[in-house]
């Protein structure tokens, strides 16, 4: 079971990143399934294409970035929780 709140998306051509806050739980890896909730009320499933440690935004306490594929043009916002379905 992994859940974390978003701190930041970007939808970039291939891929979105979701760079998440430090107190996510659990582990996450390429080929996961999971869902983030969309402004809303409803929720987005997605697969987690590749991970990586780090983000211009703080250089000294790097945030986990999940790059995913699968969202389709939703745009989770910050605060959104990122999870695995029940």
């Amino acid at each position: 079971m992994f859940q974390a709140t978003l701190r930041q998306h970007y939808a970039l051509e291939e891929v979105d990143l979701l760079v998440l806050e430090e107190t996510y739980v659990g582990d996450v890896g390429p080929g996961d399934e999971l869902t983030v909730a969309l402004p809303d009320g409803t929720e987005a499933a997605f697969t987690v294409h590749d991970l990586a440690w780090g983000s211009a935004m703080n250089a000294h306490n790097p945030p986990l970035t999940l790059i995913v594929k699968g969202l389709k043009g939703a745009h989770p916002v910050a605060g959104a929780i990122v999870a695995t379905p029940l």
